[in-house]
């Protein structure tokens, strides 16, 4: 049986980091993973492009306020531990770093080329089944082997491991998918259809409400986009998909300014089935006048204040409600509570045990912040385990 100074499971971004940094102190390193590829995660994200961090970071993004951990290892400490490993990068206006490749890939190779360097061990398709404290040491069993080890880093996502962290007395918020499509009633005669800029109101059953700008997509039964993937916080923090979303469809018009326009498309002279066309796609269009109930063979000309001041009500508050959620979301809400941790994110209650990246109970908006949590709490970790 190998024994280890330190064992990390969960060879992911934070994972990695944490090894990188702890190599500075141990030899014998260890990062165990399920996958067959390191980093997998990593390659998808951003579009296959990596958003790694953002440089208007702060804890107004996230589900809490991490700005003591953040300032520990910020963004610009970020860009230079990239920048030292060999990794180039830039920002766009949004704040959004990205590799300057524009490839997740640059980014895995780098971090991997660094774990080489340092002469930390991988080992993969291999999952944790079971971890045990021993003799004052840790036992890890997994699908092929065990190992001892005197420090474990549980750098896992999402949903992995809860089980076997909970028999440590250790509170767990119950996870549940963030960054996410939302499903609601049919939307099949609007699938495909994008649409931007759109202001997304959303109110949880708790009667919480949030506020998104940006593109959405809709699909057969639901609504994705980056801008609903940021909404969906608002269901996600409280373990419940259920709820309403009011869409503007025009919002850098006023409810006046809508109106005057209307006013003047009157003046067309079509069907009113034709009254939206060259202001919005036919899709949505239809669906305007589904909600309507106007008669599609009448003529614009025709329209009354009423008809015009109810069609404003349904374009400014085209509204849907929230039945679940899809299975693509990016991140989990939930995990280990960090009440439960010191400051280096070390168990209060069973020392050795560390605790980094999504397993944590940190979720932030879509832009690369909850990748900027992971290089950070990995720092942490990593820096004082």
């Amino acid at each position: 049986m190998k024994e280890y100074d330190v064992i990390v499971i969960g060879c992911g971004a934070s994972g990695s980091i944490a090894s990188i940094f702890a190599s500075k102190k141990y030899q014998k390193i260890l990062i165990i993973d399920k996958n067959s590829k390191p980093l997998k995660k990593l390659l998808v994200t951003g579009n296959g492009r990596c958003n790694l961090t953002n440089i208007n970071v702060n804890s107004g993004f996230y589900n809490q306020d991490i700005d003591s951990y953040l300032s520990k290892f910020p963004v610009s400490k970020t860009l230079n531990f990239f920048k030292s490993i060999g990794l180039e990068t830039y920002f766009d206006e949004e704040g959004r770093v990205y590799p300057i490749t524009n490839s997740a890939k640059s980014v895995v190779d780098v971090l991997y080329n660094a774990m080489n360097k340092n002469k930390i061990e991988v080992t993969l398709d291999e999952e944790v089944i079971d971890i045990l404290q021993k003799d004052n040491k840790y036992l890890i069993k997994t699908t092929k082997n065990e190992y001892f080890s005197q420090k474990v880093i549980i750098a896992s996502g999402g949903k992995t491991l809860i089980d076997i962290i909970s028999k440590f007395n250790i509170k767990i918020r119950k996870c549940s998918p963030s960054l996410v499509s939302l499903k609601t009633e049919s939307t099949k005669n609007l699938s495909g259809t994008r649409l931007s800029p759109v202001v997304v109101k959303a109110i949880n059953s708790q009667g919480q409400e949030k506020q998104e700008c940006g593109e959405i997509l809709f699909k057969d039964s639901g609504i994705s986009g980056i801008c609903i993937f940021n909404i969906s916080t608002i269901f996600s923090r409280i373990n419940e998909f259920k709820g309403s979303l009011c869409l503007d469809l025009l919002p850098n018009l006023s409810h006046e300014e809508l109106y005057n326009l209307l006013i003047e498309r009157k003046k067309l002279d079509v069907k009113v089935n034709k009254f939206f066309e060259g202001l919005f796609v036919n899709s949505i269009a239809y669906e305007i006048l589904n909600k309507l109930k106007i008669n599609e063979n009448k003529s614009s000309l025709k329209l009354t204040d009423n008809e015009l001041k109810s069609m404003i009500e349904i374009i400014k508050n085209f509204k849907f409600n929230v039945l679940d959620c899809y299975d693509n979301n990016q991140v989990f809400s939930g995990g280990v509570k960090l009440s439960e941790l010191t400051e280096n994110l070390e168990a209060k209650n069973t020392k050795g045990l560390y605790f980094c990246g999504e397993i944590c109970d940190v979720d932030g908006e879509c832009g690369g912040f909850n990748l900027q949590w992971a290089w950070t709490s990995g720092f942490i970790v990593g820096n004082n385990i």
